[in-house]
């Protein structure tokens, strides 16, 4: 039987936060929007937001050093 981290919805003020992260973070590194590496950033923003890390901070930090490792 396996445990499975609830998930909460993403609010219109969390999905703001996001996208300005992301944009972000793609304009820095050059990353395509329409690209592999754009999607898996922006879900991993997105199940990192719905387990509770809210802060863009966070959220910022967590997009730099994924763009920097791809």
């Amino acid at each position: 039987m396996s445990t499975q981290m609830v998930r909460s919805p993403v609010n219109p003020e969390q999905l703001n936060l996001l996208q300005e992260v992301f944009d972000q973070a793609c304009a820095e590194h050059h990353i395509d929007k329409a690209s592999p590496d754009a999607e898996a950033l922006a879900l991993i923003l997105v199940n990192s937001l719905q387990k509770g890390s809210g802060d863009k901070d966070r959220l910022a930090a967590l997009a730099e050093t994924l763009a920097r490792s791809r």
